[in-house]
């Protein structure tokens, strides 16, 4: 057998392919594990009610339990060797849309090959909407929000996407929803600027729709091993939709 395999060429390039895959089978694997854990534990808080009415659960606050426990996590794992999690300020939040951004991790060059911006939606939650009125904004920021200032959030995300590329997903994550408040979801797409061009309105509403509609829901590993094999997303595909709750 194995003087078979040294002297097939088509055999020795399929066992060196599936060699080189493993490094990737395994941190998607990690990450999958890491997303999932931390989906989990942000569950738990998800619609909490304080009966004293002494601590109130809100937007930040969720996505800082949920970024912690995957960061703890994937520590653990020693994912961070291959995909980064990068946390926006406040500033860059307001003015991009985004909440933080995963980056897998060219091996070699140690670049980003993809990159996932995601953007938090908790739908029992418009505290992200306010948080424009409450924030003291710099002169600079202030012109940057006058450019955008009739942009909704999941516009801005689809901007940033399309200015990176096609290696740029958009990932909208909804903590919660009006038939189920306690589940997390997700909406990955690197063509949401292909509705805005179509007129098409990228919002709460039209993100919802992908969801109800949807018939199958991937995993966050399973999302991600679309991404890094781009199975599954061409120019004129739907919306992936991911279930990041068991």
């Amino acid at each position: 057998m194995w003087k078979k395999i040294m002297t097939d060429p088509n055999m020795r390039a399929n066992i060196i392919k599936e060699m080189l895959k493993t490094p990737e089978k395994y941190f998607i694997h990690q990450f999958n594990q890491s997303i999932v854990f931390a989906s989990q534990r942000t569950k738990e808080y998800i619609g909490f009610k304080d009966p004293e009415s002494n601590l109130k659960i809100n937007n930040s606050m969720l996505i800082n339990i949920f970024l912690m426990t995957y960061i703890d996590r994937s520590i653990q794992c020693k994912l961070t060797e291959s995909i980064s999690c990068t946390k926006m300020t406040e500033e860059q939040a307001i003015l991009l849309g985004i909440d933080w951004v995963w980056a897998v991790q060219d091996a070699s060059s140690k670049n980003p090959k993809v990159q996932i911006a995601v953007q938090v939606i908790h739908m029992e939650n418009k505290e992200n909407q306010l948080m424009e009125k409450r924030f003291q904004l710099t002169e600079s920021m202030k012109l940057a929000r006058q450019e955008s200032i009739n942009k909704t959030h999941p516009e801005k995300i689809s901007d940033f996407c399309s200015s990176i590329g096609k290696d740029c997903y958009g990932l909208f994550l909804f903590f919660g929803r009006k038939d189920d408040l306690k589940s997390i979801w997700g909406i990955l797409s690197n063509d949401f600027h292909t509705h805005l061009g179509y007129g098409q309105a990228v919002d709460d509403a039209f993100l919802l729709d992908c969801i109800e509609k949807a018939k199958t829901f991937v995993t966050p590993g399973r999302m991600l091993e679309l991404i890094l094999q781009n199975e599954g997303m061409p120019e004129s595909s739907q919306p992936i939709c991911v279930k990041f709750t068991q």
